[in-house]
């Protein structure tokens, strides 16, 4: 629930509410007319996104959270206006920065609402990702992990845990694919989060029978993977790291949407970054994941700058694995994603080797 020191507002999304925000954040005002609103549709779950550009061209981000949605539900606390307000997300260590200025609670409306920095410019599109972006995350993830590795006096308001996380997604992913909700809050989810039930149909079809039924065994397990990575150190983890959700300015590295923020296995953020953006959405350069494994060597190295020790390089392989599990549970079928349009057959085989790659992690690591 919401801390008791949390500021409140009443006013629409307007020049008195900007004002105000921006005052709270130590901001002067920037603006000499109202500012102009334009809405952003980026596939979010359950809130409304909005730009203000004021009269002399600065721009901000609006994000409004109902209190009162699925998720918050299944995440069990009030999310990442809770986690800024703690103040968990609010100062990160260089090079990370979070655009997040102002977070207040509209107690007639029960919203949460966030305004941050346009940093929309500097979001890199796809095809524009390189491997030298991803190493500038891990290094800069490298920073916030040691940070918080093992840390005990980290704030956990607005912090989810990795079972809660997992069992978000899986669970919205299992409701999809039988049409049987195990927990109340799945179907409601399932409404605010529609990608599985479009995507699923194709990502089993082209897995085949024998993969579609290990797959759905396979959701039914997730307790046994987290449990698995849970017996490895834990740091706090930003739990979203997709290209939409960060930016690069001047030499930061800008961090947005810690709604799915836990404490957790470090694996967890990288390879959520890495199956969406080397299996899923990979580069058209005719590499395989496993030519970019130095990336996550390239991590281990500043991680251990930052902790100023080593760290046990045998137990995060397995840690690593175990957690691109997790996330082929969670997020597998937008391996399906564009397969009516992939006449080579080249997603359809990547289906395929995902599944082989399950398949031996569950071998070697859940008996």
């Amino acid at each position: 629930m919401a801390t008791p020191t949390q500021p409140t507002h009443t006013a629409a999304s307007d020049t008195r509410y900007l004002a105000e925000a921006l005052a709270r954040a130590g901001r002067p005002p920037s603006f000499a007319e109202p500012a102009q609103e334009q809405f952003l549709d980026g596939g979010r779950t359950g809130t409304r996104v909005t730009r203000l550009t004021c009269a002399n061209g600065c721009s901000f981000v609006l994000k409004v959270i109902p209190r009162e949605r699925a998720f918050r539900e299944a995440l069990c606390h009030d999310g990442e206006a809770a986690a800024w307000l703690a103040g968990a997300t609010r100062v990160l260590p260089p090079p990370l920065v979070n655009p997040t200025l102002d977070a207040t609670l509209h107690p007639e409306r029960d919203e949460w609402w966030l305004l941050m920095d346009d940093v929309s410019p500097d979001i890199v599109t796809r095809s524009g990702w390189t491997e030298a972006h991803t190493l500038r995350l891990f290094e800069a993830m490298a920073s916030l992990h040691a940070t918080h590795w093992e840390a005990p006096d980290t704030p956990r308001e607005g912090i989810g845990t990795l079972s809660a996380t997992t069992a978000l997604l899986v669970e919205i992913a299992l409701y999809a694919s039988t049409g049987r909700a195990s927990v109340e809050w799945a179907a409601r989810s399932a409404e605010a989060f529609q990608v599985p039930r479009m995507l699923l149909p194709g990502f089993l079809e082209a897995a085949g029978t024998g993969n579609a039924d290990f797959y759905l065994t396979l959701l039914r397990r997730w307790r046994d993977i987290v449990a698995a990575l849970d017996d490895q150190p834990s740091t706090l983890l930003h739990g979203d790291l997709r290209r939409a959700n960060v930016a690069f300015v001047d030499g930061q590295v800008v961090l947005f949407d810690w709604e799915l923020a836990a404490r957790g296995s470090a694996a967890a953020d990288l390879a959520w970054h890495w199956f969406l953006h080397y299996w899923a959405y990979p580069p058209n350069d005719g590499r395989l994941p496993t030519d970019r494994l130095w990336l996550r060597d390239a991590y281990l190295d500043r991680l251990e700058e930052q902790r100023g020790s080593r760290v046990d390089r045998d137990a995060f392989r397995v840690s690593w694995e175990l957690a691109w599990l997790r996330v082929f549970c969670q997020l597998g079928f937008v391996l399906a994603d564009g397969l009516a349009e992939d006449h080579s057959n080249v997603r359809r085989q990547r289906i395929q080797d995902a599944f082989q790659e399950a398949r031996r992690i569950v071998d070697e690591h859940l008996p």
